[in-house]
């Protein structure tokens, strides 16, 4: 992933060593002393080898406008991100207030594709699930005071679209990227009017409900669409949405939807922090957002590469599954055969993930079967994503035939791959392009 401090010098237009000479210069200004300004230096900082030195990081905060103090409290690199727009985020607290605040910056989130890191990692993220946690565990709020907010007939309208957005979850045959436009309108929709009215208390609740469910819309979507770091940041703005609705249920989801964006774009250690989360504030999962959970839980653990952990949580998955009746998880509007095809697909990036590539092609090529044939609604919105798994898959396994076969099917079933989605296709065929069934699959993914 991007490093933070290369999206700041980049917008600077800055290259490695004008950067390095930048933050000798300002060292030396705010009497630190002298310090080489050396190319290496940047480089080594940009691909996290190296931490700067406290001096240099006090220079860097002085270029990008950041207060010296966010160096101690939020630590390096996740003060960088107070420069790249990503500042409520970090640093509002897990109060109604903070939420609103929160949800007030995600309103900018780009409706193109977005940042290229995730935002919280390590010490960062443990500190912000634990405030989320222990927000969750306090009554509920004291009453507001009436005030004029939205006609009922307004909320209800709202309702209708949201849920009419969440069907599509099971199956559709609308494009990702406008069903993204649609749910981030919503969004922005529903934060306005948190924003710009008195309301009561159910009122108010009601709305951070319906923010919730919409970023966690956004946040699906964008993992449908391989933008993980853009997912994480809705998923943090569901959390606090959902953390101020007092909604343990959508807390769940957005801890699982976070735990998802960094199993598969950043450190699996902080998906199962954000899994242990979604345990705490819902220890009495229904069915079918155990067997989710449980699912996410095998694709951390698969990283990991701890198989026995895996096998177990895949089978509790299992269980689940058949435990829902066919019922639904929270925010979602589809039953068992959706449930079906995500523990499949989890069973098939387990595999991929623990080096058993034959295993994992064939668990794929049964998502892809699945889409094949799809239900009314059409095919999943991930099915697009699921199946590159299974293009690595088949290319692990030396089975190009598969691995073409299995592109094929993606176009087939997706329609027109998104740009972000179908260049991650493109850069694993590339490697095996002088294989004939490559090379057709390459037109055919260009050019459907």
């Amino acid at each position: 992933m991007t490093h933070p401090l290369f999206v700041l010098r980049a917008a600077l237009g800055l290259s490695q060593p004008e950067y390095a000479g930048l933050v000798a210069r300002t060292h030396a200004a705010l009497g630190l002393g002298q310090m080489a300004a050396r190319r290496e230096k940047v480089s080594r900082w940009e691909s996290g080898r190296t931490v700067p030195e406290h001096t240099a990081q006090l220079a860097m905060a002085r270029i990008h406008g950041i207060p010296a103090r966010e160096i101690y409290l939020l630590g390096w690199p996740h003060w960088l991100h107070l420069a790249t727009g990503d500042a409520a985020l970090l640093h509002q607290p897990h109060t109604d207030e903070g939420a609103l605040l929160a949800l007030a910056g995600s309103v900018h989130h780009p409706v193109t594709p977005g940042p290229s890191a995730l935002l919280l990692t390590g010490s960062a993220l443990r500190a912000q699930l634990r405030a989320a946690v222990a927000r969750s565990t306090e009554s509920a709020a004291h009453s507001d005071r009436p005030g004029s907010g939205p006609a009922d007939e307004q909320l209800e309208w709202i309702e209708t679209r949201v849920t009419a957005l969440e069907q599509h979850h099971g199956g559709t045959l609308v494009p990702a990227e406008s069903l993204y436009a649609a749910a981030h309108a919503e969004h922005r929709l529903v934060v306005h009017l948190l924003a710009t009215a008195q309301h009561d208390h159910r009122t108010r609740r009601r709305l951070y409900r319906f923010a919730a469910r919409t970023a966690q819309l956004c946040t699906w979507l964008c993992n449908a669409l391989n933008e993980a770091a853009r997912a994480e940041r809705h998923a943090l703005v569901s959390i606090r949405a959902a953390g101020a609705a007092g909604d343990a249920p959508l807390l769940v989801v957005a801890f699982r939807q976070l735990a998802y964006c960094h199993t598969i774009a950043g450190d699996p250690a902080d998906a199962l922090l954000a899994i242990a989360a979604a345990r705490a504030v819902g220890p009495g999962l229904r069915p079918a957002a155990a067997s989710q959970l449980h699912s996410q839980e095998a694709l951390a653990l698969a990283r990991l590469g701890r198989a026995d952990d895996v096998a177990r949580a895949l089978y509790l998955a299992g269980r689940a599954l058949i435990a829902t009746g066919g019922r639904p998880a929270p925010g979602e509007s589809s039953g068992t055969r959706n449930l079906e095809r995500i523990l499949t697909a989890a069973h098939g990036t387990a595999s991929l993930f623990l080096g058993r590539p034959h295993e994992a092609a064939h668990h794929f090529d049964a998502v892809a079967a699945s889409g094949s044939a799809p239900p009314s609604g059409g095919p999943s919105t991930f099915t697009g994503r699921w199946l590159l798994d299974g293009v690595k898959a088949h290319l692990a396994a030396g089975d190009v035939d598969g691995a073409a076969r299995t592109v094929r099917r993606a176009v087939d079933i997706a329609g027109t791959l998104p740009p972000s989605l179908a260049r991650e296709y493109h850069r694993h065929l590339v490697p095996h392009g002088k294989e004939p069934p490559i090379r057709r699959a390459l037109d055919y993914l260009k050019h459907g």
